[in-house]
């Protein structure tokens, strides 16, 4: 575990939290755009004939968009779980190799 005054990094816990981003986050960020593009194909007589030309056009582009945006984000949190991931791999090989290195001077550490 990285530490220092105040500051500690557990890289189990960034593990865990990238797992939660990658295993449930991103596929219900996903299923929601998924269903934003199922809902998309409304049934456009619901507005009306008169407002359904002038509604049922502009609803279904500004919903085609938020789908988008929405999985634009699901892909966001999946390289947001890689990050945090890598990030944990990082701190565990510096730990490591801090350890590896500072064990050469165990003698003058009285150890």
């Amino acid at each position: 575990m990285v530490s220092g005054a105040g500051f500690s990094v557990d890289p189990a816990e960034l593990q865990k939290f990238s797992q939660f981003l990658s295993g449930t986050t991103q596929p219900a960020v996903q299923d929601a755009a998924n269903r934003m593009q199922a809902a998309n194909g409304f049934d456009n007589a619901a507005f009306g004939i008169l407002l359904a030309q002038v509604l049922a056009v502009p609803s279904r582009i500004t919903m085609g968009v938020i789908t988008g945006e929405i999985g634009k984000l699901a892909g966001d949190i999946g390289k947001s779980a890689a990050d945090v991931k890598k990030a944990a791999e990082t701190y565990a090989t510096h730990d490591a190799n801090t350890a590896q290195g500072l064990s050469t001077f165990e003698t003058e550490l009285g150890k």
